[in-house]
């Protein structure tokens, strides 16, 4: 009776640590899908045409001699 309420390992808080436990497994799986993105992107960049291509499409970079229209939808 002790072990289960009132004992500093009882079972309200192995309840709680589960749970967060469960919750930073999945913001962990979330950082993992965006690190294996980062990686792809990276991988892309390391031919000038492509960062070319990603500061325009992403950054929204320009030439000196043109502009640059962005249109949003909703």
């Amino acid at each position: 009776m002790y072990t289960l309420f009132l004992d500093e390992n009882d079972i309200f808080t192995i309840f709680y640590q589960t749970r967060k436990l469960n919750n930073l497994e999945i913001k962990k799986a979330g950082v993992n899908s965006n690190l294996i993105e980062t990686i792809k992107t990276l991988n892309q960049l390391k031919y000038l045409p492509e960062v070319e291509r990603y500061a325009r499409e992403n950054k929204y970079f320009k030439k000196d001699d043109e502009d640059v229209f962005v249109i949003f939808s909703e």
